[in-house]
């Protein structure tokens, strides 16, 4: 079993292998994280290190809030209420989840990360990283890369 011992300090995202790490913990562990609350630096990796996009741009694909988000930037890191709300978590999971399975379907994190950000047919020419902020969405998106997988077009 794999650990992010500091979670909830420097919160996930903090570390430059936190989101590999995050990959490998079991869904039980995953979502415990996720329920806890995710740090809302999170945010500012997930968007400028690993997909290539304005936070803002993230923030508003996964129909976040921006004032919040900087106003839990700012307070203290002690803070109880500055870590993200499990639904808030739930929707940076959703990223990471569905990154880490075109990453394995393309073989290539840059091929993954461009396929996220490129409008697809299957999703009325919408991104995948933009319907991520919703269950139907995340099922979706999924389901295309399950289909592509296993050879199915549409």
């Amino acid at each position: 079993m794999h650990t992010i011992d500091h979670i909830g300090t420097n919160g996930l995202g903090a570390q430059e292998h936190d989101f590999e790490l995050f990959d490998m913990l079991d869904m039980t562990e995953q979502r415990r994280r996720i329920k806890e609350g995710m740090e809302p630096e999170v945010l500012e990796r997930l968007a400028r290190d690993v997909l290539g996009v304005p936070v803002l741009g993230l923030v508003k694909s996964l129909d976040l809030a921006p004032s919040t988000l900087q106003r839990r930037i700012k307070a203290d890191r002690h803070d109880p209420n500055r870590r993200l709300s499990p639904a808030e978590s739930d929707r940076v999971a959703r990223v990471l989840i569905i990154l880490k399975a075109a990453r394995e379907f393309f073989g290539d994190q840059k091929l993954a990360v461009a396929w996220m950000k490129r409008p697809l047919v299957q999703l009325n020419l919408d991104r995948p990283l933009d319907v991520l902020d919703t269950q139907p969405g995340y099922d979706r998106v999924k389901d295309i890369l399950l289909r592509a997988s296993a050879g199915v077009t549409a």
